[in-house]
């Protein structure tokens, strides 16, 4: 236990803990307590009845004098009893004055997070939790990644979930929803039939810009508070923190047994408020990065955390490592990860690779105000250090996102709008950024988020209205659609990992707020029905999705479809064909693209020979991994679409020659017109 002194000498340098026990250490007879609080001059632990002071029957239980260890820095303390659903807090002392707050390494918090929780964690686990098991793809791009916010994914009474589960964790396990009045598919049973991979949940952990005892208001959910627990207001029950802990892992549970795995946003480079943060109360002016007494602000919040610290790098590691085990998470997106340092960022791939190599990593390659990181810049976790880090450590290509569509907030024009300047980019981010001849930042492909849009900025669709300078969110016009297939087709036949926002596949609009952070459901909630408007579109990236699985080069991980890959740009068009070794696939696919208003003829091109003959996979008008119909050599693309074709002879080795184009499956069929549903259901 080490000295029963009550103070420490204070140092620039603080002494550090590598024990696997801060927090608390629950067993049914006796729960021990650990803080690692070096610069304390006293430590006590209270234990109270209830998570905040205004809950009936609140009250003090006990307070305990910790214990200091000077070698560790860290305060202990071992009460006897079953202390299961008991609220504690620490009262700490430093010379810059006594604070009361809940533990940095909390798993359990009451309404609002004021007060931490014992709770015994295997009471959360549900109904066959211990047969659950990670979700993970056999190589990084086999994921196709599908981003959604928690409450936008159930908060609309489109989305046929419950009353009580909308916008909530148990959204996610309501089987077999439905848009009201129809047998069209939403939610979990909506995506199963997509094909995507993966969810990634927009901050799941406690964050404290909503009222947990209202849930009124709305917030993306970037402002932690507790990283290792659920959000409360997500949950059916805020005041009990077990339930949060057992709805969480029901979400994943449920989703798992639909084949999908589940990513969380993590946001370890700053917290919602610097001053309350359990980490300053705790340890004053060490989990944070500061200069001349001031916190520096790279994440644009106020505050940067210290990666680069060894407790804060420790806690970044047991955090992802307790998410990964107790909750079964299958990979994490980093927010502004050019805030970390690369050694923390390759010791946590390294410490995931302990529970599963097949963990997914990765991140914003960026920070919010590159002057005040705080870390020198060969030092952080930026593209342009990316051959520092893991190959397995991924990062969003903005390069890509903007050759795809321009910018991501003004009116200008990406290649889909028929800019031709965005071509260099776009044909870089098509070979995973993995290419000598056309820019190499990735070591892989596997390290290339390839995406036209996120949460933030504006939808994929507004942007493609805003720059054609159209303001009907609702309109069918084709030309607008053409430009979605043509992102969709660059993001899923591209050698990185395809990501897009909730709903890119059903023109989500947010009514061309760029920065919905705050604003209210009506904005942000997804309405279902557009999956019946829009429901061509839908089938579209459906088939897509189809193609990217049928053919391996397209998920290769490594250069070798790289360098077995020939592109082809005429000023009107990219092609690029492939070629394939893999058994019982098809031998050659090449995917051709026309951004211009002008028909054109298809420029294929190989290293390798070329077939005689091929099959047409994907047009402008569908998409799926059966032949539509056969290629003629003097065919002509139609302005703003893309083809998608493969070589005929191996294609009929494995599917046969018999197909019709009317006999093109489809789980999102286009409902005959019932303008009644659609109208009440805007």
């Amino acid at each position: 236990m080490g000295t029963n002194a009550f103070y420490c000498n204070r140092s620039d340098i603080y002494n550090t803990y590598d024990g696997n026990d801060l927090g608390y250490t629950y067993t049914s007879d006796g729960t021990t307590f650990k803080v690692w609080a070096p610069s304390a001059e006293q430590v006590l632990l209270k234990l109270y009845s209830t998570g905040s002071f205004y809950e009936r029957g609140a009250q003090v239980l006990s307070i305990k004098q910790m214990l200091f260890d000077a070698a560790t820095g860290v305060w202990s303390a071992y009460i006897d009893g079953d202390l299961n659903h008991t609220y504690y807090t620490y009262v700490i002392k430093t010379e810059k004055g006594t604070c009361e707050t809940q533990d940095v390494y909390s798993k359990a918090v009451g309404v609002n997070s004021a007060r931490s929780e014992v709770v015994d964690l295997s009471e959360t686990d549900p109904a066959g939790w211990e047969n659950d098991h990670h979700v993970v793809p056999e190589k990084p791009n086999d994921a196709i990644i599908w981003e959604v916010h928690i409450r936008d994914f159930s908060s609309s009474d489109t989305s046929g979930v419950s009353k009580e589960h909308r916008g909530k964790f148990l959204a996610f396990t309501e089987k077999n929803t439905c848009i009201p009045f129809t047998d069209y598919p939403t939610c979990v049973n909506y995506l199963k039939k997509l094909g995507i991979t993966h969810v990634q949940l927009n901050p799941a952990f406690d964050f404290g810009s909503v009222n947990e005892a209202t849930g009124v208001e709305y917030n993306w959910g970037y402002d932690p508070v507790n990283y290792n627990v659920p959000e409360g207001s997500y949950s059916t029950d805020p005041y009990h923190g077990e339930v949060r802990i057992r709805e969480f892992k029901e979400m994943v549970k449920a989703l798992h047994e639909e084949g999908i795995g589940v990513i969380m946003d993590v946001v370890y480079n700053h917290v919602y408020s610097t001053a309350q943060s359990p980490f300053e109360k705790t340890v004053p002016g060490y989990y944070f990065r500061m200069q001349n007494g001031n916190f520096l602000n790279s994440s644009g919040c106020g505050n940067v955390t210290a990666s680069d610290k060894i407790m804060f790098r420790k806690f970044m590691i047991d955090s992802l490592c307790y998410w990964a085990n107790e909750y079964h998470i299958d990979g994490f997106r980093f927010d502004l990860m050019a805030c970390h340092d690369i050694e923390t960022m390759n010791l946590i791939r390294e410490n995931l690779d302990k529970i599963d190599r097949r963990i997914l990593m990765y991140g914003e390659p960026w920070t919010a105000n590159d002057g005040e990181n705080g870390i020198s810049g060969e030092d952080c976790s930026n593209k342009a250090n990316a051959k520092k880090l893991s190959s397995r450590i991924g990062m969003f290509n903005d390069d890509m996102r903007h050759g795809i569509k321009g910018g991501s907030d003004d009116d200008s024009k990406g290649f889909i709008q028929g800019s031709t300047h965005s071509a260099y980019n776009v044909i870089a981010g098509m070979m995973g950024a993995s290419s000598v001849t056309f820019g190499n930042w990735a070591n892989e492909p596997s390290q290339c988020i390839t995406y036209a849009s996120a949460h933030d900025n504006l939808t994929l669709w507004d942007k493609i209205l805003k720059s054609n300078w159209c303001d009907d969110y609702d309109t069918n016009d084709q030309l607008y659609i053409s430009q979605n297939k043509l992102a969709a087709t660059l993001i899923l036949s591209s050698l990185g990992i395809s990501f897009w926002m909730a709903g890119e596949e059903f023109a989500r609009t947010k009514k061309g707020d760029h920065n919905s952070y705050k604003s209210p459901d009506s904005i942000n909630s997804i309405n279902w029905a557009r999956t019946i408007r829009y429901a061509d579109l839908v089938s579209y990236y459906e088939g897509l999705i189809k193609i990217r699985k049928a053919f391996s080069p397209l998920r290769d991980n490594t250069t070798k479809a790289v360098n077995d890959g020939y592109v082809v740009y005429n000023g009107q068009s990219i092609s690029l064909t492939l070629k394939n070794d893999t058994e019982g696939e098809w031998k050659m696919l090449s995917v051709i693209i026309n951004n211009s208003d002008k028909p054109c003829a298809p420029q294929i091109k190989s290293q390798y020979e070329l077939p005689e003959n091929w099959y047409v996979i994907a047009d402008a008008d569908n998409a799926s991994d059966k032949a539509l119909f056969p290629f003629e050599k003097d065919m002509l693309i139609p302005p703003r679409s893309s083809l998608i074709i493969v070589d005929a002879e191996s294609y009929d080795k494995i599917n046969g020659t018999d197909f019709r184009t009317s006999d093109l499956k489809k789980d999102f069929p286009i409902l005959e017109a019932n303008d009644d549903i659609i109208n009440m259901l805007k």
